[in-house]
């Protein structure tokens, strides 16, 4: 599965569009510690930061892409930096445990 595919099944809205990487699991974790030690490159990381630092830690780790649940959205200068490391972000009305349901599915 794509991010491109993953959009489309998911319905998911796009923040910031990067590359179309191949995806291979799912990440969750709000702590940028944990998500540099657990995140694998080709995941879809779901989180709840906004900040540059969580651009810096998804590029860091090669995440397929992130997702931001419960409608969440990034300031305008956060998108354009991912934009510019190739980073998609999407947000989506969904709960971290119903994205992470949904994307288990779709992966398996």
């Amino acid at each position: 599965m794509t991010v491109s595919k993953l959009k489309e099944q998911l319905n998911l809205e796009t923040l910031a569009e990067g590359n179309d990487e191949k995806l291979k699991s799912c990440y969750i974790s709000d702590l940028l510690s944990r998500v540099l030690g657990g995140c694998k490159p080709g995941d879809v990381w779901i989180t709840v930061q906004t900040s540059k630092n969580m651009v810096a830690v998804a590029v860091m780790v090669e995440a397929g892409c992130v997702i931001l649940p419960e409608g969440l959205t990034a300031p305008v200068d956060i998108l354009e930096t991912a934009k510019e490391e190739g980073l998609t972000i999407f947000t989506s009305e969904d709960t971290a445990y119903e994205l992470a349901k949904k994307i288990s599915a779709l992966l398996l």
